[in-house]
């Protein structure tokens, strides 16, 4: 991908070379306002020209002062804007590597025309790339490098760096950091509906999992009011997937259920097929939740398919341990065991689905009769959870690591495993 301009052409020899492709004389392009024997100067580099005389001359020119400082093609910057939109869609539709060289093409000539704005969409949209291949680390890096030009980005980008930062930390363990850095950007003063809706979705999952269930609340009730205004579906899409767990959490399945279908439906009309899979793996989590496990089963298989056919390892990742519990509870513990044991070189990188494995890889363990085991298993999920700040997860691994000793015969641990849980649960809100 190729674009006019020479980024590296000395002012001078660039405006000789405007002048000369419209056919003019010196003299034509200078007067009225410079004579052409000032003008040869600039031209040779002899002499700089003035702020003024460059604002003259780019209007002489049809040209903005920028276009004509930096070598900037009319209307280069929508069309960058417009190739960095479509490698975005590549990459939601898994043709990772295509989208990879068109991100970096764009970043480099964004960075000769001076283009702080779209060099910095460029360098997110480096980052998405880290982000799809569940390079957690790579992604952060990337993201802050972006947030070096966020002072030129739109509302709606800055909201989005700082929504993958804080995935990033949250991921990492550190829910706390990323909640205090999502609500740090809500106080600016800056915000738009698109990028305020975007903080907020960031913001649901991280307090639902520390156990902040009337501030995540909160949130939800606020995005609902700005999906009337905003004006990127991507946003209202996002928005509507974080908001179903909030639903969930205070027993209005339906309205849950609706919001992914209508959150799926909003991403695949702009081409994101990921973030569409990604609301069929949260529907198989409510469908699980709900009992339903026929449905359940065929929802996450299908989201499991077509996250790994568009390279979505962490999606991948997160809808298989999802499945595994379904097939542990419909009674097929060996399969269960097989698709955990399929994704467990991933897990490392994602603490939240760390835990959530390992207490899994414990439930199995006292489905198939190995009580010892399943104890050493919840004890560490208990572990991951507690150090990540887990609190709704905790409890859940606390109660049954109680259960598992309380069948073992060793009541005195057992009884310190729910007194744990319950002082997770004290951490939290609802």
């Amino acid at each position: 991908m190729t674009y006019r301009g020479e980024m590296t052409e000395p002012l001078g020899a660039r405006i000789r070379r405007l002048r000369t492709d419209r056919g003019w004389t010196q003299r034509e392009l200078a007067e009225p306002g410079y004579d052409r024997g000032f003008l040869a100067k600039v031209e040779t580099g002899s002499r700089p020209p003035s702020e003024e005389m460059l604002a003259y001359l780019a209007r002489r020119l049809s040209l903005t002062v920028d276009e004509l400082r930096f070598g900037r093609p009319p209307g280069i910057a929508e069309e960058l804007r417009a190739a960095l939109d479509e490698g975005y869609r590549d990459l939601e539709q898994g043709r990772v590597a295509a989208a990879e060289e068109r991100f970096a093409t764009v970043a480099q000539q964004a960075a000769g025309y001076r283009l702080d704005d779209v060099e910095c969409y460029a360098r997110f949209c480096r980052a998405e790339v880290k982000w799809q291949l569940f390079d957690v680390s790579g992604a952060q890096k990337e993201l802050e490098h972006a947030s070096e030009l966020e002072g030129a980005a739109p509302p709606w980008l800055r909201a989005m760096i700082v929504h993958r930062w804080s995935g990033c930390r949250y991921l990492s363990g550190d829910a706390g950091t990323a909640i205090a850095r999502v609500e740090s950007a809500l106080s600016s003063s800056e915000l738009d509906p698109d990028a305020e809706l975007c903080l907020l979705s960031a913001l649901i999952h991280p307090l639902m999992e520390m156990g902040g269930l009337h501030r995540a609340e909160r949130a939800a009730h606020d995005g609902v009011r700005l999906t009337r205004v905003a004006t990127r579906p991507d946003f209202v899409a996002r928005f509507h997937r974080q908001a179903s767990q909030v639903w969930q959490a205070i027993g209005q399945p339906e309205r849950a259920e609706q919001d992914l279908i209508e959150a799926c439906r909003l991403f695949a009309s702009v081409g994101f097929d990921r973030d569409a899979a990604r609301c069929r793996w949260a529907r198989g989590y409510l469908l699980r939740r709900l009992g339903r496990l026929a449905e359940a089963r065929a929802e996450l298989t299908a989201a499991r398919d077509q996250l790994a056919a568009i390279g979505s390892e962490e999606g991948v990742a997160g809808a298989t341990v999802e499945l595994a519990e379904v097939r542990l509870r419909q009674g097929a513990s060996a399969e269960a065991a097989s698709l955990v044991s399929e994704v467990w070189p991933l897990l490392a990188r994602d603490v939240e689905a760390l835990g959530e494995a390992t207490g899994l890889r414990g439930q199995i363990a006292q489905a198939e009769g190995d009580l010892e085991k399943a104890t050493r298993l919840l004890r560490e999920a208990a572990e991951i959870q507690t150090r990540a700040s887990l609190h709704g997860a905790a409890v859940s691994t606390a109660l049954r690591l109680g259960d598992v000793l309380r069948q073992r015969g060793h009541v005195a641990e057992a009884i310190e495993a729910y007194r744990r849980g319950l002082d997770s649960a004290a951490g939290t809100e609802g």
